[in-house]
C-alpha cells in the first residue's frame, strides 16, 4: 500500500514521535474476535486498548486525527472452535456467534471510537491452506473448510450492510476472491507466479507438528524450501511475503478508492 509499518502498542513508550504519527497497530499474534483459549487478547479488549490510548494526552498519543482503522479476522476463532470440538462442522456452527460478536466490535469503532473509515477483512479460502491441503498430498483444496469461510463471509457482508446500509463508514475487503484465484486456480491466473500454491515452504515433517519444531536431541522436525518466493504458504497457514504482494495488488486500488471519498 506504501504505508510505513504503525508502530506495535507494546513499543509505544520508546518510540519516536514521527514513527507515532504512522499510527498503532494493537493486532495480537492468534487473537481473535473472541476468547481462542491461549490467553491473547481478543478484539474487544484491544479496542478498550486503543480508547483507553484515544484519552492519553495528544502528544503521546499518536496516530493522528485520520480516523481509519483496519480490522484484519484470519480464522483464529474458528481453528479454535474445530481443535476443541475436533472437526470442521464445529467451527462452521460457531459463525453466528462470531459474527454477532464481530458486528457489536464494528459499532464500537465506529459509534464509540469515532472512526470514519473502517476496513475490515474477509476470511480467504481456509480449505486451501496447508493445514487443509496436505492430508490430499496439496492437490486441491478442502470444500467444507471453504464453504465455511463462505459462510462468514456472506454473513458479514449482511451485518455490515444493516451497520451503513450507504457504505460511507466499512469496507468489506475481499481476500478470499485473489487468494483462490492463485491458490485454487493458479494455472489460469497466474500461470508460473507460484511454482507450489499449497505446498508450504517450511513444511513439517509429522503432520501434528509445525514449522520449526526439533526433536530431543535437536534434529530439525521439518523441511526448507530453497525460495519462499515460489511458494504461496510460508507454513501450514501463513502465507509468504510474495504472496501477500501478489494479493495486493488486487485489493490496493479498492481501498484507496474507499480511502478518498
Amino acid at each position: 500500500m506504501g504505508m510505513p509499518t504503525p508502530v506495535a502498542y507494546k513499543l509505544r513508550r520508546g518510540a519516536a514521535p514521527g514513527l507515532l504519527a504512522r499510527g498503532m497497530n494493537f493486532a495480537v499474534g492468534g487473537a481473535g474476535v473472541l476468547d481462542t483459549g491461549n490467553f491473547q487478547r481478543n478484539i474487544s479488549a484491544q479496542i478498550d486498548l486503543f480508547q483507553a490510548h484515544q484519552r492519553a494526552p495528544s502528544s503521546s498519543r499518536g496516530c493522528g486525527d485520520a480516523g481509519v482503522a483496519l480490522v484484519v479476522v484470519s480464522g483464529n476463532d474458528y481453528s479454535y472452535a474445530a481443535d476443541k470440538d475436533n472437526g470442521t462442522s464445529a467451527a462452521i456452527a460457531y459463525i453466528p456467534t462470531v459474527v454477532r460478536q464481530l458486528r457489536e466490535q464494528m459499532r464500537r469503532l465506529r459509534d464509540d471510537a469515532g472512526m470514519r473509515r473502517v476496513v475490515v477483512t474477509s476470511l480467504h479460502p481456509l480449505g486451501c491452506t496447508p493445514l487443509f491441503t496436505r492430508p490430499l498430498n496439496y492437490s486441491g483444496c478442502d470444500p467444507l473448510a471453504n464453504a465455511g469461510a463462505a459462510q462468514h463471509n456472506a454473513a458479514l457482508r449482511s451485518v455490515l450492510a444493516g451497520l451503513d446500509p450507504a457504505n460511507r463508514t466499512f469496507l468489506l475487503l475481499d481476500l478470499n476472491a485473489p487468494f483462490a484465484a492463485l491458490v485454487d486456480a493458479p494455472a489460469a491466473a497466474a500461470p508460473g507466479r507460484f511454482a507450489e500454491p499449497r505446498r508450504p515452504c517450511c513444511e513439517n515433517l509429522d503432520a501434528g507438528g509445525y514449522c520449526g519444531q526439533q526433536d530431543d536431541d535437536g534434529k530439525k522436525m521439518y523441511t526448507l524450501c530453497d525460495d519462499p518466493a515460489k511458494h504461496f504458504y510460508w507454513d501450514d497457514v501463513h502465507p509468504t511475503q510474495a504472496a501477500w504482494a501478489a494479493v495486493a495488488e488486487a485489493f490496493r486500488p479498492k481501498i484507496r478508492e474507499f480511502l478518498s471519498t
